[in-house]
């Protein structure tokens, strides 16, 4: 957000996250992504695939170290307009001793939301967990923790 959104209207998004077949995990965190568009016509950014690099405008529904129990309930305050959502999940696997993060988007709206000044939005979002087995998994690569 920039400095001049203190300026513009704001509204309320608020509502839930149905997650649906998340493997056995040590931990999660999910997130929602705002997309904005011109109007309530306006097709899905992207074909409904955003790019990794446009998942930026993200707001946390569950950090990892919150119990697994949370309700994945959320309200957020934005900007008037029409926005489509995303829901990002990063789970992290534990196999053979060592950690993985398993990091899913879906992009579950079929046409966007409108967020309206002084009125508060219920949204329900749905994901379901792919049915991938671990070892088909793609890689893109080993984090190794580093000394301050």
């Amino acid at each position: 957000m920039a400095i001049f959104d203190i300026f513009k209207k704001k509204g309320t998004l608020a509502g839930e996250v149905a997650l649906r077949g998340l493997p056995l995990h040590k931990m999660y965190s999910v997130t929602v992504t705002f997309f904005p568009v011109a109007s309530a016509s306006s097709p899905p950014p992207f074909d409904g695939d955003p790019p990794a690099d446009k998942w930026t405008d993200a707001a946390s529904v569950k950090e990892a170290e919150e119990p697994d129990d949370k309700p994945l309930r959320f309200s957020f305050q934005r900007t008037t307009g029409h926005y489509y959502l995303g829901v990002g999940v990063i789970a992290f696997l534990e196999r053979d001793g060592k950690m993985f993060a398993q990091v899913e988007r879906f992009f579950p709206m079929t046409r966007p939301c409108e967020i309206q000044a002084g009125v508060e939005q219920q949204v329900q979002l749905t994901a379901a967990w792919p049915d991938i087995p671990f070892d088909e998994l793609h890689t893109y690569g080993t984090v190794h923790p580093t000394k301050p």
